[in-house]
C-alpha cells in the first residue's frame, strides 16, 4: 500500500488538491484517506443507537445505512489504521496531518519539513507514486498476491529483522531469483521500513502452482533465516 502524505498549514489548499488526487488515485486502485482532525474533535450525533453503542465501549461502533457504513473506533493509533487499511486491500493511503511522521510528503503551501513535492500538481504525484512510501501487512500481502493468482495455494510467513538495509537486499534479492521460477506464480519478500522498537517485520507471501508439496517456499524461508530473528 502506498503513502502519500499531504502536509500544509491550514487554508493552504490542501483539502482541494486531495480531493482532485482521490479522483485520479480510485482509477488505478482502491483509496482511502486518513485526516488528523487534531483539536478539531469530530462529534457524534447524540441519543443516536451508534452512539450510545461506542459510548459504551463498542469498539469499533459500525452503523451502516443505504449508501455508506460509519465505523467509530475508541483507538486513535495512526499505524493501527494503516494495518487496517493494508489488510482490506486498500492500493493508496492518502494522509493529511500528522506532520511529524517521516513519510515522503507532497508540501502544499509553507511548512518547515521535508517533502517530495512541493506545490505541485496532481499529474505530478501520479508520475512519481512509485517514489512515495509503502506500508506492508501480511494481509494485506495475501490478498494482493491472492487477486492476481487466484489458482494453486498461498503460502505465507512472518518475521522480525533488526538491520533494515539488509533485510531489504534480501527481501529484493529473492523476489529476482524466484521471479521465473516455474514452481511458482507469484512471490512478495518485503520488509517493513516503519518500527518503533527496531524490529522491522518481514513478510514472505507465495503463491504455489498446485503440483508443488510447498518445497520451494521452504528454500526462500532458509534464505531468509539468515537476517531474521529466530
Amino acid at each position: 500500500m502506498k503513502i502519500i502524505h499531504i502536509a500544509g498549514w491550514s487554508g493552504s489548499g490542501k483539502t482541494r488538491f486531495i480531493v482532485e488526487l482521490c479522483s485520479h488515485l480510485v482509477r488505478q486502485g482502491r483509496t482511502a484517506t486518513i485526516k488528523h482532525i487534531a483539536s478539531h474533535h469530530s462529534t457524534l450525533p447524540k441519543g443516536k443507537d451508534t452512539t450510545l453503542h461506542f459510548e459504551a465501549g463498542a469498539d469499533p461502533a459500525i452503523g451502516i445505512d443505504d449508501e455508506k457504513t460509519a465505523v467509530c473506533f475508541h483507538d486513535i493509533s495512526l499505524d493501527n489504521k494503516l494495518n487496517l487499511l493494508s489488510d482490506i486491500g486498500v492500493n493508496f493511503a492518502v494522509i493529511e496531518g500528522f506532520k511529524r511522521r517521516p513519510f515522503k510528503k507532497v508540501l502544499i503551501g509553507d511548512l518547515d519539513c521535508e517533502y517530495l513535492l512541493k506545490d505541485p500538481n496532481v499529474g505530478d504525484v501520479l508520475d512519481m507514486l512509485d517514489q512515495f512510501d509503502d506500508w506492508y501487512t501480511l494481509s494485506g500481502l495475501m490478498k494482493e498476491l491472492g487477486d492476481a493468482h487466484g489458482t494453486g495455494s498461498i503460502y505465507s510467513w512472518s518475521g522480525y529483522a533488526t538491520d533494515y538495509p539488509e533485510a531489504l537486499i534480501l527481501c529484493n534479492n529473492i523476489e529476482k531469483e524466484y521471479a521465473t521460477d516455474s514452481r511458482i506464480s507469484g512471490i512478495c519478500a518485503r520488509v517493513q521500513k516503519w518500527a518503533k522498537d527496531d524490529r522491522h517485520p518481514v513478510f514472505i507471501v507465495m503463491a504455489v502452482n498446485s503440483t508443488d508439496d510447498g518445497t520451494v517456499f521452504s528454500e526462500v524461508l532458509s534464505k531468509v533465516s539468515s537476517c531474521t530473528l529466530q
